[in-house]
């Protein structure tokens, strides 16, 4: 704040939020097994969640892991999952595609039958991963050959 007042402002695009992963500030982190594995995904109107367990843990798709700390777990204080909207860390360049990669690591299936049956249990994926950041993701982008240059 005093730098604020002061008249230095810090360079364009700085972001004043720390560079770590939501987890890092969540009150629910101590319960967050070390090893996730899911069957299947709820929405947050399908249980009712205990307010004490990580999200995650309980089925619920929480972008923590893939959002950037900062806002004081709103939504997970809240008894609801993060949404994203804080953006990712600077490590990652894509929000949704390291959301979506988490997830696949979750998944608590060999077959492609039955990871295909746990991934129709998320009903947007696109939505959801990309909330805030489909603008500034990977998807549909298109590398230029040197004849289009």
């Amino acid at each position: 704040m005093k730098t604020l007042l002061s008249g230095e402002l810090p360079p364009p695009g700085t972001v004043l939020a720390p560079d770590v992963a939501l987890c890092d500030e969540c009150s629910r982190i101590d319960t967050k097994p070390e090893d996730l594995s899911f069957i299947e995904f709820k929405r947050p109107h399908q249980v009712l969640a205990d307010e004490g367990t990580c999200l995650l843990a309980q089925g619920l798709l929480c972008m923590g892991p893939a959002t950037r700390a900062g806002c004081g777990a709103l939504c997970v204080e809240g008894n609801m999952p993060c949404t994203g909207c804080f953006g990712p860390t600077s490590r990652v360049h894509d929000q949704g595609a390291k959301f979506l990669s988490a997830i696949a690591s979750m998944i608590g299936a060999d077959d492609p039958e039955a990871i295909d049956k746990v991934l129709d249990t998320i009903p947007d994926p696109v939505g959801t991963f990309y909330r805030y950041s489909l603008p500034a993701s990977s998807l549909r982008r298109r590398k230029t050959t040197a004849l289009e240059a």
